[in-house]
């Protein structure tokens, strides 16, 4: 069952620019679980456990440029939570970031079923879920700077709005740079 979710779960990451955040779930109570802040100097976000961090090269469509994709993942039994920062410097100028973002969605495979733009710490930002085969894949996705921040949740029906999944979401913060 883990590996299957796995797989499931990085065939949603690798989108516009060969990036994606994932998280998976079936959702236990937030007050419940262990949460664990990360935090380097642009963001900071909560996750329901300490995570495991590996770093994937990808190649941006488009550009060709190859990047690290610094991943974090917490598993807790059938729910796997996904976060992602992937830098992009070499964006063609005519690419703004609310189509970053648009593209980002549109190459999930499945069926959208919400969308909506918002704004996180200033930036554009949007939020979508997508079902396939019985699987529903909630992502915030976030651009600032030169690059795109996702976290994402995979899990059964109702996922998308377990409170778990909503701290997830709403913890994440773009921190200000500090002057040197």
């Amino acid at each position: 069952m883990a590996l299957a979710l796995l797989r499931f779960v990085y065939a949603f990451c690798f989108a516009l620019a060969g990036s994606s955040a994932l998280v998976a779930g079936i959702a236990s109570p937030a007050s419940a679980q262990q949460w664990t802040e990360v935090r380097e100097a642009n963001f900071k976000v909560e996750m329901p456990g300490p995570p495991e961090q590996s770093v994937q090269e990808v190649t941006v469509n488009g550009t060709g440029e190859v990047v690290d994709q610094i991943e974090r993942t917490v598993t807790l039994g059938a729910t796997e939570y996904f976060f992602s920062h992937t830098p992009y410097r070499k964006m063609p100028a005519d690419l703004s970031p609310a189509q970053i973002l648009l593209n980002s969605r549109d190459g999930r495979p499945g069926q959208l079923l919400a969308d909506r733009p918002l704004t996180v710490s200033g930036y554009p930002a949007r939020d979508y879920v997508h079902e396939e085969d019985g699987w529903i894949l909630a992502t915030r996705a976030v651009y600032a700077g030169d690059t795109l921040y996702q976290l994402m949740v995979v899990g059964r029906a109702g996922v998308q709005t377990a409170p778990a999944t909503r701290r997830f979401f709403e913890s994440f913060a773009l921190t200000p740079r500090q002057a040197p």
